[in-house]
């Protein structure tokens, strides 16, 4: 679906159904850590970005940067960030928009 604007300046960020400590629990309970990356020890941060709609839907999710030699780790990234719930939307000017949001996962093997 196309979005004719996004917002990238708004009065009010998206937020994470209840707000960042949830968002965090909700990586560490859903995290599914490919067995190849795990087996190398390769960790890191997997940047991404998307747009949460005006009905707090996520959208358009693509990776910025990505973990050198660990590509399921980024697809495990894109995956979280595809199946999070609904957001509450970002609002300018006390109207609900579309936004442009940038997001990190964080990989770390826990032993």
């Amino acid at each position: 679906m196309p979005y004719a604007h996004v917002e990238s300046n708004f009065d009010v960020s998206p937020q994470y159904p209840g707000g960042s400590k949830a968002m965090l629990k909700y990586f560490e309970d859903s995290v599914r850590y490919p067995e190849p990356e795990k087996t190398k020890g390769l960790q890191g941060n997997v940047y991404l970005k998307c747009i949460i709609t005006k009905k707090g839907i996520i959208t358009k999710v693509e990776a910025t940067n990505g973990i050198p030699y660990a590509p399921n780790l980024v697809k495990e990234g894109i995956r979280l960030i595809q199946a999070m719930p609904k957001w509450k939307p970002a609002t300018k000017k006390g109207k609900a928009v579309d936004a442009e949001y940038n997001l990190s996962v964080s990989f770390k093997i826990k032993y």
